[in-house]
């Protein structure tokens, strides 16, 4: 018998808990899951829950699973270099590389964040999500920066707490098309799944949430801009669907409109960023109060070497 707890973080709430378990799981079958449920052998609170459950933040659950559900939901290490920024021995912040997953899903289970880091710090494999070893937020695959792990399940339980409570203050640097006629600005608009493609986030979903995203100007190029972005909320693809929905799409960015290269007035320039898939978004800090020394903890993630090679950076 195999046992699995986890607290389910802000960016996943809202998914059906089957599928929820199977992604974090990378089970195979869905339908021996679904045994599970029908057992009670899966608990959310301390009570069985129906598959269709939708999770909520900070939700507690339980999973009792035997060998042969279970055989594929142990994270495999990974030996991939990873740059640490910060390490006490409660929290651990690297810098991720675009291009790689946060943690497993369908179709990647072995080359991610998450098995690079039980490779990197095998302590942490049992913290948190069986299958994300104490990540308690995440980034976009093609996304890089900053990502916070917490390295025991108290400090695992303490952050998830203080990003459900918005209390970690998270910086990212956006390049986008478009010139912006105002130096800042604010964008308010809930966000949800769009009923047209649930792979895609929209403004325009039926079932939303609240979603907060602010910007400063640092750079405006003839065709882009480069933006201090600073989210008050933390919803999947935010970032990317707000400066969309504003006409400013991330520059490389193929599901939101950003995948225009000929945008790019300059031939060179257009053909360096088009050749390494470049995607315009960078998690450039997070600024906590470290809950274990109270004192004020600033992370930073160097901006990607084709950023500063290019002078996209400030």
């Amino acid at each position: 018998m195999s046992r699995h707890s986890f607290t389910v973080s802000e960016s996943d709430a809202g998914e059906r808990l089957d599928r929820h378990l199977v992604r974090v799981l990378s089970l195979d079958s869905r339908a021996a899951l679904q045994k599970a449920i029908s057992a009670g052998s899966v608990l959310v609170n301390g009570r069985s829950a129906k598959s269709s459950y939708r999770i909520r933040a900070a939700d507690s659950i339980q999973v009792d699973l035997n060998e042969s559900q279970s055989e594929n939901s142990q994270l495999e290490p990974w030996k991939f270099p990873l740059q640490i920024l910060f390490e006490d021995e409660h929290l651990i912040a690297i810098a991720k590389p675009a291009g790689i997953v946060t943690h497993p899903g369908a179709g990647n289970r072995n080359q991610t964040i998450a098995n690079a880091m039980i490779a990197l710090r095998p302590e942490i494999s049992n913290v948190g999500h069986p299958m994300r070893s104490g990540i308690v937020h995440r980034l976009d695959k093609e996304t890089s920066g900053v990502l916070l792990l917490a390295k025991t399940q108290s400090a695992y339980h303490q952050l998830t707490a203080m990003f459900k409570k918005r209390s970690i203050e998270k910086h990212y640097r956006a390049f986008t098309f478009g010139k912006f006629d105002r130096k800042s600005g604010r964008i308010d608009h809930a966000l949800g799944r769009d009923p047209r493609n649930r792979k895609k986030i929209s403004v325009r979903a039926k079932h939303s949430r609240s979603a907060i995203t602010n910007y400063v100007v640092l750079k405006q190029f003839d065709f882009a801009a480069l933006l201090d972005v600073h989210i008050v909320t933390g919803r999947t693809h935010q970032i990317r669907v707000h400066l969309s929905s504003e006409h400013h799409p991330i520059v490389g960015d193929l599901k939101y409109g950003g995948g225009n290269w000929n945008r790019i007035p300059d031939a060179n320039l257009r053909n360096q960023l088009k050749d390494v898939s470049f995607f315009g978004l960078h998690a450039f800090s997070l600024s906590l109060q470290n809950p274990f020394t109270n004192k004020q903890t600033y992370i930073e993630a160097p901006l990607p070497e084709i950023w500063q090679r290019l002078n996209l950076s400030k």
